[in-house]
Protein backbone atom coordinates (compact mmCIF):
# COMPACT_ATOMS: atom_id res chain seq x y z
CA UNK A 1 0.00 0.00 0.00
CA UNK A 2 1.25 3.49 -0.85
CA UNK A 3 1.84 6.26 1.71
CA UNK A 4 0.90 9.02 -0.78
CA UNK A 5 -2.15 11.09 0.21
CA UNK A 6 -5.26 10.51 -1.85
CA UNK A 7 -7.76 13.06 -3.11
CA UNK A 8 -10.71 11.32 -1.49
CA UNK A 9 -11.39 11.93 2.19
CA UNK A 10 -11.20 9.09 4.69
CA UNK A 11 -14.54 7.41 5.40
CA UNK A 12 -16.39 8.59 8.50
CA UNK A 13 -19.45 7.41 10.37
CA UNK A 14 -21.15 10.84 10.43
CA UNK A 15 -24.13 11.16 8.06
CA UNK A 16 -23.34 13.57 5.21
CA UNK A 17 -19.67 13.88 6.16
CA UNK A 18 -18.60 12.14 2.97
CA UNK A 19 -20.31 14.93 0.95
CA UNK A 20 -18.42 17.81 2.58
CA UNK A 21 -15.63 17.66 0.03
CA UNK A 22 -18.21 17.72 -2.80
CA UNK A 23 -19.80 20.87 -1.33
CA UNK A 24 -16.39 22.50 -0.99
CA UNK A 25 -15.57 21.62 -4.60
CA UNK A 26 -18.89 23.04 -5.81
CA UNK A 27 -18.27 26.26 -3.87
CA UNK A 28 -14.88 26.66 -5.54
CA UNK A 29 -16.41 25.99 -8.95
CA UNK A 30 -19.11 28.62 -8.34
CA UNK A 31 -16.48 31.16 -7.27
CA UNK A 32 -14.39 30.42 -10.38
CA UNK A 33 -17.48 30.84 -12.57
CA UNK A 34 -18.24 34.26 -11.06
CA UNK A 35 -14.63 35.36 -11.61
CA UNK A 36 -14.77 34.24 -15.26
CA UNK A 37 -18.00 36.21 -15.84
CA UNK A 38 -16.46 39.35 -14.32
CA UNK A 39 -13.38 38.97 -16.53
CA UNK A 40 -15.59 38.50 -19.60
CA UNK A 41 -17.56 41.68 -18.78
CA UNK A 42 -14.36 43.70 -18.36
CA UNK A 43 -12.93 42.40 -21.65
CA UNK A 44 -16.22 43.17 -23.41
CA UNK A 45 -16.27 46.71 -22.01
CA UNK A 46 -12.71 47.57 -23.00
CA UNK A 47 -12.92 45.77 -26.33
CA UNK A 48 -16.24 46.92 -27.71
CA UNK A 49 -17.96 49.53 -25.60
CA UNK A 50 -15.12 51.83 -24.61
CA UNK A 51 -14.85 54.67 -27.09
CA UNK A 52 -13.36 58.15 -27.28
CA UNK A 53 -15.48 60.88 -25.74
CA UNK A 54 -17.58 63.33 -27.73
CA UNK A 55 -14.98 66.09 -27.36
CA UNK A 56 -12.26 63.91 -28.91
CA UNK A 57 -14.51 62.85 -31.78
CA UNK A 58 -15.44 66.48 -32.51
CA UNK A 59 -11.79 67.57 -32.44
CA UNK A 60 -10.97 64.84 -34.97
CA UNK A 61 -13.81 65.98 -37.24
CA UNK A 62 -12.52 69.57 -37.05
CA UNK A 63 -9.03 68.35 -37.97
CA UNK A 64 -10.53 66.53 -40.97
CA UNK A 65 -12.29 69.73 -42.08
CA UNK A 66 -9.06 71.73 -41.91
CA UNK A 67 -7.19 69.04 -43.84
CA UNK A 68 -9.87 68.81 -46.52
CA UNK A 69 -10.40 72.54 -47.05
CA UNK A 70 -8.09 74.25 -49.49
CA UNK A 71 -6.84 77.84 -49.32
CA UNK A 72 -9.76 79.11 -51.46
CA UNK A 73 -12.29 77.50 -49.08
CA UNK A 74 -11.19 79.20 -45.86
CA UNK A 75 -14.49 81.03 -45.33
CA UNK A 76 -16.64 77.93 -45.86
CA UNK A 77 -14.33 75.81 -43.72
CA UNK A 78 -14.40 78.45 -40.99
CA UNK A 79 -18.21 78.43 -40.98
CA UNK A 80 -18.31 74.62 -40.87
CA UNK A 81 -15.78 74.55 -38.03
CA UNK A 82 -17.87 77.10 -36.14
CA UNK A 83 -20.97 74.92 -36.52
CA UNK A 84 -19.06 71.82 -35.45
CA UNK A 85 -17.68 73.52 -32.36
CA UNK A 86 -21.12 74.80 -31.38
CA UNK A 87 -23.23 71.69 -31.98
CA UNK A 88 -21.01 68.62 -32.27
CA UNK A 89 -20.53 67.71 -28.60
CA UNK A 90 -24.21 68.29 -27.79
CA UNK A 91 -25.27 66.18 -30.75
CA UNK A 92 -23.00 63.31 -29.72
CA UNK A 93 -24.14 63.44 -26.10
CA UNK A 94 -27.72 63.22 -27.34
CA UNK A 95 -26.75 60.25 -29.51
CA UNK A 96 -25.40 58.45 -26.44
CA UNK A 97 -28.63 59.09 -24.52
CA UNK A 98 -30.97 58.17 -27.37
CA UNK A 99 -29.21 55.21 -28.97
CA UNK A 100 -27.00 53.87 -26.19
CA UNK A 101 -23.31 53.46 -25.60
CA UNK A 102 -22.86 50.51 -27.96
CA UNK A 103 -24.16 52.44 -30.97
CA UNK A 104 -22.15 55.50 -29.98
CA UNK A 105 -18.98 53.42 -29.52
CA UNK A 106 -19.32 51.99 -33.03
CA UNK A 107 -19.90 55.48 -34.47
CA UNK A 108 -17.02 57.08 -32.54
CA UNK A 109 -14.55 54.37 -33.54
CA UNK A 110 -15.61 54.76 -37.17
CA UNK A 111 -15.12 58.54 -37.10
CA UNK A 112 -11.74 58.26 -35.37
CA UNK A 113 -10.58 55.75 -38.00
CA UNK A 114 -11.70 58.00 -40.87
CA UNK A 115 -8.92 59.65 -42.83
CA UNK A 116 -11.11 62.09 -44.77
CA UNK A 117 -14.18 64.13 -43.94
CA UNK A 118 -16.20 62.14 -46.44
CA UNK A 119 -15.29 58.90 -44.64
CA UNK A 120 -16.28 60.42 -41.30
CA UNK A 121 -19.64 61.57 -42.68
CA UNK A 122 -20.40 58.04 -43.93
CA UNK A 123 -20.29 56.77 -40.35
Amino acid sequence: MSDAPSDTPPPTDEPGADMDWVRALMGKAAFASVILVVIAVVVFWFGWVRAPGPTEVCKHKIELVTQTAGAEQDEGAGALIGQLEAKCVTKLERKIKMRGKLVYAEYAKCVMAAETLADAERC
